[in-house]
């Protein structure tokens, strides 16, 4: 279960079995704080000083009795009690050890590294107006989280204005869906808390084996680059957020140009003429399969990419297995036909404009029984809900609904998936963090963690960068994208689902774009044009 979430309430449970197997009260706390120190030492030169800020709870406690051996190891460390107390064990067991606790952060640049121990998983978004100067204060130095970042939240990964930005994030047992969810926890780590023969991780999977999760919605995580921007090697027992795995695109004895899967792509214009051509260099690079695209710019196209086979109408474009529409596209003709098509259909960028803007567009979208993506950025993403869900929170929208899913104070995770339910198709939701959500992932209960009505499952992908931040990169990805769908599809029904080929698909163009970046003196300007050069490399490597 290397890419499952784990809810708050799951945690909990696990830790309250785990410690039923001891008589000791300290020896969990004690045993996180022993990885906790142990990530600090790889961030950390010998005798380097440490600064804690520890909460009142047992976050805190984690936090100081790490300080406990990073000080008896030699190296000054500080701690600061937030609150004006701290968990009394691991207080006297932090000054018994030499460390120092201090009324303020007088010179906070003097420090090496800041252990943020100050809320633990059951703290709600942001951080109290009063810690806004000693948050600034160390707003700077490298920052290892324990467990999460302070101010984050745990189940929906929302941040308050103020909260603490980690360069690593040390948790134990399992992922928390906020390590996927939130920037802020930088280099995701997982370490395990063993009491003799028995673990937290050992407990979360027998909870799982035992079909005793709850009935809540399961969330996958992957982070498409890991390490950055720590360079440094971490422990082996230290499991890092990995990329979900991608299937292979190898074509076989027998293939050809058609069994590698035909992706139609209708994009661009007379404005927009080099979205036609990223899309279709994203689709040409992804995998072994024709690539035909319709459009008024099927010259520029072909004299980019003479294997792109390009006519100007849909009706003349012969044999497609899936569709990608939208980059540079502003057709409502043209998207009305390709709803009405049997084949998979990515919707993107003016797309999804054309059906936050058309109630009729949307009925059909909404009536297709072939998959259907779409893949907005959280602009289009703003549109296109406001315009499903406006006026939909009346009296008529009870507890659990989409519409009460899609309101204010929701995450992005709760309205990517109200959204997708409401439209019954795919969304990614496109970003640092992209979430994937399907409507067929719906079941017939309420998921109490996150307000959802009927949801099994849904994807997120941390990039690990934002190289992929650049005009022309979300043309990229259709065309990948459009051509994976369209190899899953050469043999129906669709050999992976749809949302699974679009996790994939955005682990590729995230490793894409972070290889893209680099250059022999560091990374740089990472322009969409080099990206899609770049997918056969991501796709090797992830292969």
């Amino acid at each position: 279960m290397e890419h499952f979430t784990w809810t708050v309430a799951q945690i909990l449970e696990a830790e309250r079995r785990l410690r039923a197997h001891t008589e000791d009260p300290e020896a969990m706390m004690r045993a996180a704080a022993d990885a906790v120190a142990e990530a600090a030492s790889v961030m950390l030169a010998p005798r380097e000083p440490v600064v804690i800020l520890a909460g009142p709870g047992g976050n805190g406690g984690d936090g100081l009795y790490a300080g406990a051996t990073l000080a008896a190891g030699g190296h000054p460390v500080d701690a600061l009690l937030t609150a004006g107390r701290a968990h009394q064990p691991a207080l006297d067991a932090f000054v018994a050890a030499g460390g120092r606790v201090i009324s303020a952060l007088d010179r906070p640049w003097e420090y090496s590294l800041l252990i943020d121990a100050i809320t633990g998983l059951s703290a709600r978004p942001g951080l109290d107006e009063s810690l806004r100067p000693l948050v600034e204060d160390v707003a700077e130095l490298p920052t290892l989280a324990v467990d999460l970042p302070s101010g984050v939240e745990a189940d929906t990964g929302l941040a308050g204005e103020l909260h603490i930005t980690a360069d690593a994030t040390i948790t134990f047992g399992g992922w928390r869906r906020a390590h996927v969810l939130h920037h802020a926890c930088g280099t995701q780590l997982l370490a395990d808390i063993h009491l003799g023969q028995h673990s937290l991780a050992l407990e979360l999977e027998a909870m799982s084996d035992d079909g005793e999760l709850g009935d809540t919605m399961m969330l996958f995580a992957s982070r498409a680059v890991s390490g950055e921007p720590l360079p440094e090697a971490f422990p082996d027992e230290f499991a890092v957020l990995e990329p979900f795995d991608v299937a292979p695109i190898t074509p076989g004895p027998s293939s050809d140009k058609y069994t590698g899967g035909v992706v139609g792509i209708v994009a661009g214009s007379a404005e927009f003429p080099g979205a036609a051509v990223l899309s279709c260099l994203g689709a040409v690079n992804a995998t072994p399969g024709m690539v035909r695209y319709v459009g008024t710019q099927a010259a520029e196209v072909v004299r980019a990419m003479p294997e792109v086979v390009a006519v100007e109408r849909l009706e003349d474009c012969g044999r497609v297995q899936a569709w990608v529409f939208g980059p540079g596209s502003t057709s409502e003709a043209d998207l009305r036909w390709l709803l009405a098509r049997p084949e998979p259909l990515l919707i993107d960028a003016t797309g999804t404009t054309l059906l936050a803007s058309s109630p009729t567009l949307r009925d059909l979208l909404v009536s297709r029984s072939a998959p259907t993506v779409l893949t907005p950025h959280d602009g289009e993403f703003a549109r296109l809900h406001d315009a499903v869900f406006a006026g939909a929170a009346g009296a008529s929208a009870g507890p659990g609904t989409a519409a009460s899913a899609a309101g204010a104070g929701a995450s992005r995770l709760e309205e990517t998936l109200a959204l997708a339910k409401a439209l019954r198709c795919t969304v990614v939701r496109k970003g640092r963090v992209t979430i994937i959500a399907d409507h067929t992932a719906a079941g017939p209960s309420t998921g109490p963690a996150t307000g959802t009505t009927g949801w099994d499952y849904a994807y997120a992908v941390d990039a690990g960068h934002s190289w992929a931040a650049t005009p022309g990169s979300g043309d990229v990805l259709s065309g990948l994208m459009g051509a994976r769908l369209a190899l899953a599809a050469a043999e129906a029904p669709l050999d992976i689902p749809a949302d699974e080929v679009a996790a994939q698909s955005v682990v590729v163009h995230a490793v894409a774009a972070s290889l893209a970046a680099r250059t022999p003196y560091g990374n740089a300007t990472a322009p969409a044009s080099r990206i899609a050069t770049f997918v056969r490399d991501a796709t090797a490597c992830l292969t």
